[in-house]
């Protein structure tokens, strides 16, 4: 509690795993490395509670710094090895000449440069969790040779590491599959497709697909949508079921309308959407506007520059339209129904 900043269950997990007497220093000297190392407060409480046997693993010097010195010396940051560490700390618990070598030996010839290779850990630390993957050259000398350039396996390994170890087979039918969708293979969507298919069982991709039948979705229609916005199809039936009834049967679009603009979906309904609808509809009341309002321009814009283009600018005049924001008035779907005042594009 006192010297790692434990608490909780942590703190009670920490204590099952060890036993020292007060006048072990070993606990008190990993600390101190970790410290003069660079690495933060913050940051050494994450490391000891990911794994508190660090603490009497052995000298650091010994056990630690081998480590972090091989990840150095690929990654010439002593900033880039504290951030890679600190978001993944079982790094540390891995073998140095049985593991780490030869996994990042390999990932190198996958990336073809160390700073390749350090770019994957930064996003993407969790992959030296796994154990050397059989099929990792093999799915990506196949994915080169398929024709993915080599930036999207680059994306693969960063945000989905783990899909390159699947068994080749699977892999292969998975691509094989997508690019028949009409994936076109040097897109970002064709490593969300890939990721997609792999995640979801087919029962629940019928089931997924049952589920938009019922909103009256087309076949073409759900597969223009799953090919716009594949990562969609892995949001569970629930969440689907909430942005469909919101979009459809408030907002009025169309299943033609919405499957041409998939990207209005992922998107948080509470925490985005609805707030946003909430403001334009009291500037559509207020006649402070008269535009026509591209949802998919007005959704992915900052937090920032829609407080100042739609709160900011209008709250002297219409002080509702920070209550709206804030939650306090709710979207209406009547006013948009019978007015028709508000009209939002996909497009």
């Amino acid at each position: 509690m006192n010297k790692c900043g434990l608490s909780g269950k942590a703190l009670a997990r920490a204590c099952k795993c060890l036993n020292f007497d007060s006048s072990n220093r070993m606990p008190d000297l990993v600390l101190s490395f970790f410290r003069n190392f660079g690495f933060p407060a913050s940051a050494v409480t994450k490391i000891v509670a990911s794994d508190p046997r660090l603490l009497k693993e052995g000298h650091p010097e010994k056990i630690i710094r081998p480590k972090l010195d091989f990840l150095l010396s690929i990654s010439q940051s002593q900033a880039e090895v504290v951030a890679i560490v600190t978001k993944n700390p079982l790094i540390l618990t891995r073998s140095l000449e049985n593991h780490l070598k030869p996994f990042l030996d390999l990932l190198n010839s996958v990336t073809g440069s160390y700073l390749n290779t350090v770019s994957v850990l930064k996003y993407n630390p969790y992959i030296l969790n796994q154990n050397l993957p059989k099929n990792f050259l093999l799915n990506t000398q196949f994915l080169l040779t398929f024709g993915v350039p080599h930036s999207q396996i680059l994306k693969l390994l960063r945000y989905y590491g783990m899909l390159l170890g699947v068994p080749h087979d699977k892999l292969r039918t998975f691509a094989l599959k997508i690019k028949d969708m009409g994936f076109d293979l040097e897109s970002s969507q064709f490593c969300d497709a890939i990721y997609a298919l792999c995640f979801l069982p087919n029962s629940a991709w019928e089931s997924r697909c049952l589920l938009f039948r019922s909103f009256g979705f087309s076949d073409q229609e759900i597969h223009s949508m799953f090919r716009k916005k594949p990562l969609f199809m892995c949001f569970t039936e629930e969440k689907i079921t909430e942005k469909m009834e919101f979009f459809l049967n408030k907002l009025r679009w169309t299943t033609g309308r919405l499957s041409s603009c998939p990207s209005v979906l992922p998107y948080s309904l509470e925490k985005r959407t609805i707030p946003r609808c909430s403001v334009l509809q009291v500037l559509v009341s207020k006649n402070r506007t008269s535009e026509s309002y591209m949802l998919s321009s007005i959704l992915p814009m900052t937090e920032k520059k829609f407080i100042e283009n739609f709160v900011t600018a209008h709250r002297d005049e219409v002080p509702e339209v920070m209550e709206a924001y804030k939650g306090k008035l709710r979207f209406d779907e009547y006013t948009f129904k019978q007015k028709g005042q508000l009209r939002l594009k996909p497009l």
